[in-house]
């Protein structure tokens, strides 16, 4: 634990704006080593009762990889859209160079290692829909394979209309696979409060991707959603 401090002291300092920012802490394997990369910084501030995030970009070059090193106390509502304009920056600015990636960093308490995630690809819609809808609405694209919705609330889980009980999302999931499968490709789509925090949206993501395989994949697509605009969020 004295390395993963190390990290996050680190950190810390390793900001132009020497402020406190707290990574997620995650017992995941991931890439731990990043060449030729800038630093997006986004902290954890509250202004005028609401949470927001104070963020840093300014050394950021296009043609490197981008790492996000986001406060893990932040809700995804205040930092879903800074990211889908930083992607979209990242991926057609005229100094652009093929093979660059996006990352979000954390905390490895396995390794005690400073560790990334790419998710470059991943498209983020934040219009209140949810993945079900979206799927009938687009039903051409996905009628070969067997679709799963999944839902992350700051205090429940979903598979498709079940409510999941503490600790036994992974496994019921893999049994439903099995079960509702029949021989076609399963497609997870996911689907995440924006008041979920941080910390919580990146462990729930790194779950799912850890049971993908080719039988099992993950739309790019992620859905956000206000819960005061979906009435059937099962959010409480």
């Amino acid at each position: 634990m004295k390395k993963l401090l190390y990290i996050l002291i680190a950190l810390t300092l390793l900001s132009c704006n020497k402020k406190e920012l707290k990574i997620p802490v995650l017992a995941v394997k991931g890439i731990q080593e990043l060449q030729d990369h800038s630093q997006i910084w986004m902290f954890f501030e509250v202004k005028n009762n609401d949470t927001i995030a104070n963020i840093n970009r300014k050394n950021t070059i296009s043609s490197t990889h981008w790492i996000y090193n986001i406060d893990r106390k932040l809700p995804l509502k205040a930092i879903i859209p800074s990211i889908n304009e930083f992607q979209h920056k990242h991926a057609n600015s005229i100094h652009s160079k093929e093979g660059r990636f996006d990352y979000f960093s954390y905390a490895d308490t396995i390794a005690d290692k400073l560790s990334f995630i790419k998710f470059d690809g991943v498209a983020y819609k934040q219009d209140s829909i949810l993945s079900k809808t979206y799927i009938k609405e687009n039903s051409e694209s996905y009628l070969n394979y067997n679709n799963i919705n999944l839902l992350f609330n700051p205090n429940n889980t979903w598979i498709n209309d079940a409510k999941m009980e503490d600790g036994e999302l992974t496994t019921t999931l893999l049994e439903f696979i099995e079960f509702s499968s029949e021989g076609n490709k399963t497609m997870l789509h996911l689907n995440f409060n924006q008041n979920l925090l941080y910390q919580d949206y990146l462990y729930y993501l790194t779950l799912i991707k850890s049971i993908s395989n080719p039988g099992i994949l993950i739309n790019n697509i992620q859905f956000i959603f206000d819960p005061t605009k979906v009435p059937d969020c099962g959010c409480e």
